[in-house]
């Protein structure tokens, strides 16, 4: 239904513009708080001012981006608040207040320009492209274009894939995403949460640890964005070009958005060119949606099953007595170019 500014378009349009400009701006930052930064909704171009011209006043910020004195004075201290800029006052006059990076507004700036500002301006370019009729019709077909799919949802879209060897300084990371992505039991885990069936963590650093000493020629992989890990898998090679696929996680911010599916055709095609034929995995058997998931990848079962590792509690606390794996195996060869 339609409210009182879309009912009044002409009269409201000052307020239906500054409700779009704050809903793209709040999506803007959660698309960087995904590549593991932290700037306030709205704020980025006034660090980028500052990258551009070093130190400026808080007044010639104003000026430069074309808003009052008092709003710059809001923005500022909350971009100082965050640690992204200094301010100082000269000896010579009190009164004014003199703005610069910090180290890490510098690189929130650098990773931004980088990194970030190229997919959403990419996103922003796809919501605005080829607009019909009027100016107040394009503002609702630009809402309704973000109904559909967010400007974070776009960019993210625009995140490639590259996997690489994970480092001992991930590890934390990695134990946090896969905890996160597979036990997860709130608003913050992922679709295929394994919460409902096995309590306590997926993993730990140790185990991470145990796992890489445990099995040399296998290789923990990570999908980097930004200054964050969106996703990770593990890859052990079994001979006769088999691989065995585990740990596949992304970051439950991306799922529903093709991130899995993206990460999962990686991590084969990463098996793929070191001479993989075959991709074999373990499910739980329960795990209805999962495996249709996986079936859809053209993953089928082979029939054999494997035992749940009940007495290891390393691995969590199953919440049933009759839980097992069921094997998936999915051939390679048959998708060569």
């Amino acid at each position: 239904m339609d409210g009182v500014v879309e009912g009044n378009p002409h009269l409201f349009l000052g307020s239906r513009l500054k409700r779009l400009g704050d809903r793209m701006q709040a999506d803007a930052a959660a698309f960087t708080g995904q590549a593991g930064l932290s700037v306030p909704p709205g704020l980025f171009s006034v660090l980028a001012t500052l990258d551009a011209q070093t130190e400026l006043s808080v007044g010639a910020l104003a000026s430069a981006l074309g808003v009052t004195q008092p709003s710059m004075t809001k923005a500022v201290t909350k971009l100082a608040d965050a640690g992204l800029v200094a301010v100082s006052r000269p000896a010579a006059d009190r009164r004014q207040a003199i703005v610069t990076l910090t180290e890490t507004g510098i690189h929130a700036v650098a990773v931004g320009r980088r990194s970030i500002w190229p997919m959403v301006d990419a996103a922003v370019q796809e919501v605005t492209h080829d607009l019909p009729g009027s100016f107040i019709a394009q503002i609702a077909e630009i809402e309704r274009r973000l109904d559909a799919r967010s400007i974070s949802e776009r960019a993210s879209s625009r995140i490639a894939v590259d996997l690489q060897p994970a480092t001992d300084d991930a590890l934390p990371a990695i134990a946090a995403l896969l905890n996160r992505a597979y036990r997860g039991a709130d608003s913050g885990a992922g679709w295929n949460s394994e919460a409902a069936l096995i309590d306590g963590d997926r993993t730990t650093v140790a185990l991470l640890h145990q796992e890489r000493s445990d099995y040399p020629d296998a290789t923990l992989l990570v999908w980097r964005f930004g200054e964050a890990i969106q996703g990770c898998v593990w890859l052990k090679p079994e001979g006769d070009g088999d691989w065995y696929l585990g740990s596949l996680a992304v970051d439950p911010r991306l799922q529903n958005g093709g991130a899995g599916r993206r990460l999962l055709a990686a991590a084969e095609a990463w098996a793929r060119a070191r001479g993989g034929t075959r991709i074999r995995m373990t499910v739980v058997h329960v795990r209805d949606t999962l495996i249709a998931w996986y079936a859809r990848r053209g993953y089928r079962p082979t029939g054999d099953t494997e035992p749940f590792p009940y007495a290891d509690e390393r691995f969590g606390r199953p919440k049933r007595p009759d839980l097992h794996f069921i094997v998936l195996t999915k051939s390679l060869a048959e998708e060569r170019g």
